[in-house]
C-alpha cells in the first residue's frame, strides 16, 4: 500500500515568473562542485509558459512560495536547487532527471549536497500525489522549488536548472572528468542523440556524453537510489577537475557554456557575492546523502498505480535539518517500508 502523506493546504498563488528574468550563467552545477569562474549575467526568455497539466488533473502553475519560511542561519547560508533536465527535441518542457539541493554553508565551512530522487511521491497544489520530477513539466522550476521546500522543511534560495547537452558541453569543455564507474553501464535510450549509453567498470577518464550517461543510467539494483549517488560522486569530480591548474586557462570558455547552458534566478549581484568568495570555497569540507525512504513497487491490482520512492513527511524534515544544520549524514538510505511508514522522531532528538 502507498504510503500517502498528509494533504497540504495550498500555498501556492499566482503564475510563473515572466519571461526575460535575469540569469546568473556562471553559477549552474559549479557552484555544488565548491569553486566559481568567471561569471556573466544574461537575458533569457523563460521556457515555462503556464502549464494545463500531463494528467487528468490539470496542475496550475504556482508561484514558489519561500517567503513563508524562516531561513535558519541565513547570513551564513546560501542554499541552491540544481535541476537536470530531460527535455527532449521538440517535447517541450520535461521532467527533472536530477534534483539536488546544495548549500554553502560558511559557518561550519561546509559544502552540503541532498539529493531527492526523481520519484520521490509528494502531493501537487491540486491536492493529487505525483513524482516530483513531474513538476519542472507542470509548473517550471518555481513549483519545483516549492515542492522540495514542502518536503524538506527548509528553504531553497535559488534555482540552476540544465539540459543535457549543457552538461555535456561544460564537461568536454573542462577536458572530461575522471571517476570510479561501479558496474559496467550499457543501455539504449531510446533517444535520438545520446541514445547509448556504454561504459566499463572502473576509474577512467570521461567524456562529456560519457558522463551524462553515468549519471543518467538507472538500470542497476538499487534503481534511483543509485542514481543520486552517481550524481554526487560527478559534482565531486567536477570539482576536482575544475581545482587543477591545467583547467585554469579554460575557465572563460566554460563561462561561455555556461551562458548557453543554464537558466537560474541569481542575479547579477547574488552572483557577484557568491564571486566574492570564491577562494573559501574552496576550501570548504563536502558531505552528501540521499533522502532516506522506501521502494514502492506497482501494484497490479491497481490500475494506474506507479513505482514510488516514499518518504515519510517528519523523517524528511528531521533528515534535513539534521543534515544542513548539524552535518549529520543518515546511516541508512533504503528503509523497509514498514519503517518508512511508522518513523517517529528520536525520543534523545532536540529537534
Amino acid at each position: 500500500m502507498v504510503f500517502l502523506t498528509e494533504k497540504p493546504k495550498k500555498p501556492y498563488k499566482g503564475k510563473l515568473a515572466s519571461a526575460g528574468r535575469y540569469a546568473a550563467v556562471a553559477f549552474g552545477l559549479l557552484a555544488a562542485a565548491a569553486t566559481f569562474v568567471y561569471g556573466n549575467r544574461h537575458i533569457l526568455a523563460h521556457k515555462f509558459a503556464p502549464a494545463t497539466g500531463s494528467s487528468s488533473h490539470p496542475i496550475q502553475p504556482q508561484i514558489w512560495p519561500h517567503a513563508q519560511m524562516s531561513h535558519i542561519g541565513s547570513a551564513t547560508r546560501q542554499t541552491i536547487l540544481f535541476i537536470g533536465s530531460d527535455e527532449r527535441p521538440k517535447q517541450g518542457n520535461g521532467n527533472s532527471d536530477v534534483l539536488m539541493v546544495a548549500s554553502l554553508d560558511d559557518e561550519h565551512r561546509r559544502i552540503e549536497l541532498l539529493s531527492i530522487p526523481r520519484d520521490t511521491q509528494v502531493p501537487f497544489p491540486d491536492g493529487h500525489y505525483h513524482k516530483i520530477n513531474d513538476a519542472l513539466a507542470e509548473g517550471g522550476p518555481s513549483l519545483t522549488c516549492g515542492l522540495v521546500e514542502q518536503l524538506i522543511g527548509m528553504p531553497i534560495d535559488h534555482y540552476a536548472l540544465t539540459e543535457f547537452d549543457g552538461l555535456v558541453r561544460i564537461v568536454d569543455r573542462m577536458g572530461g572528468i575522471d571517476i570510479n564507474v561501479p558496474r559496467n553501464m550499457y543501455y539504449r535510450t531510446g533517444d535520438k542523440k545520446y541514445g547509448i549509453i556504454r561504459l566499463h567498470k572502473g576509474t577512467q577518464h570521461l567524456t562529456g556524453e560519457q558522463a551524462l550517461g553515468f549519471v543518467r543510467y538507472r538500470h542497476d539494483a538499487l534503481g534511483d537510489i543509485g542514481r543520486t549517488e552517481r550524481q554526487q560522486a560527478f559534482l565531486v569530480a567536477v570539482k576536482n577537475q575544475l581545482l587543477r591548474p591545467e583547467t585554469i586557462p579554460q575557465l572563460p570558455a566554460i563561462a561561455y557554456d555556461l551562458l548557453r547552458s543554464v537558466d537560474t534566478d541569481l542575479t547579477a549581484v547574488d552572483l557577484g557575492r557568491l564571486i566574492a568568495h570564491a577562494h573559501t570555497y574552496r576550501s570548504y569540507s563536502t558531505i552528501h546523502a540521499t533522502l532516506p525512504g522506501s521502494f514502492h513497487d506497482p501494484d497490479a491490482t491497481r490500475p494506474g498505480d506507479l513505482s514510488y520512492w516514499i518518504v515519510n513527511p517528519k523523517e524528511a524534515h528531521y533528515v534535513a535539518k539534521r543534515f544542513f544544520i548539524d552535518g549529520v549524514v543518515p546511516k541508512n538510505t533504503i528503509q523497509d517500508p514498514q519503517l518508512t511508514r511508522t518513523w517517529t522522531t528520536p525520543a534523545d532528538s532536540d529537534h
